[in-house]
């Protein structure tokens, strides 16, 4: 009888530790549920905006600047960053479709152009920072608002080895100047490292993919982790990442259903409260 109550016991602990430990690294992912945007809250948004022109396009058609530029309206952000967008011509018919007072700045060189839109504030071009075609930084100020030091990226979709050096760098670049500035770091980062999920259909180097994560995570607060996927096939590729400054994440993670013609990407946005303005 004794040897019954054990055995029962132990299996009732197993259970419980069982539950416990999936409630610990299962966490359901919650989508961005779109809400009028708060005045103390710095909304940022990052979209790669490619694929509508057909299947295999890159870059966004214009044809598709009414639909992309409804979403953004929707979302009133404070900051735009986005990828694979055709030029910049283009990236300011975009921020004139917005209809408000948008600041645009672009990046000069290469086919997938990026662009950082704000609002609200002054943006300012740190080209110093920007490292080959796929990055673009530009300084946010807004008041009532920590000034912001932002880098917009698109890494190789193909070469971890690309990757790393570009987000490695980034990321140096990045927390290695203005100390009094909050930094953000986002874009299509190209990393899908979910443990669960056979990710050598989609990278050559799996470990390398994931210590470029870590560097990352070291430096940064991945403020959409735990949010779902963010480009098919339930991939995790966009990421919006802040520095160690007091900032409380309100809502963040991709916001579904906004995609277009054969767009792969859903954009993902975050609302940030910051507990004190320096």
């Amino acid at each position: 009888m004794r040897e019954k109550i054990l055995e029962v016991i132990l299996v009732a602990l197993a259970v419980v530790f069982a539950i416990g430990g999936y409630g610990i690294y299962q966490t359901r992912p919650q989508t961005y549920q779109l809400t009028p945007r708060n005045p103390d809250v710095l909304r940022i948004v990052t979209w790669n905006v490619g694929g509508t022109n057909g299947y295999g396009g890159r870059s966004l058609d214009d044809r598709f600047l009414p639909h992309i530029s409804s979403v953004l309206k929707k979302l009133d952000a404070d900051l735009i960053l986005l990828q694979e967008v055709t030029s910049t011509h283009q990236a300011q018919r975009l921020s004139r479709m917005l209809q408000g007072q948008w600041e645009l700045i672009v990046s000069a060189v290469g086919s997938r152009i990026l662009a950082i839109l704000g609002q609200r504030g002054s943006l300012h071009n740190w080209n110093g920072l920007a490292y080959r075609h796929q990055t673009l930084a530009v300084s946010y100020l807004s008041p009532g608002k920590p000034p912001v030091l932002l880098m917009n990226l698109h890494a190789d979709p193909y070469s971890a080895q690309q990757r790393t050096l570009l987000i490695g760098r980034a990321a140096d670049v990045l927390m290695s100047h203005r100390s009094d500035y909050l930094k953000i770091l986002a874009g299509d980062l190209n990393l899908d490292i979910d443990i669960d999920k056979r990710r050598d259909l989609f990278t050559d180097n799996e470990h390398l993919d994931v210590e470029t994560y870590n560097y990352l995570a070291q430096r940064f607060s991945d403020v959409t982790r735990n949010t779902g996927s963010t480009a098919e096939p339930d991939r995790r590729l966009d990421y919006i990442f802040t520095d160690a400054k007091p900032a409380k994440v309100i809502r963040a993670g991709p916001w579904k259903g906004q995609r277009v013609a054969d767009m792969d990407h859903d954009p993902v946005v975050a609302d940030l409260k910051f507990e004190s303005i320096p």
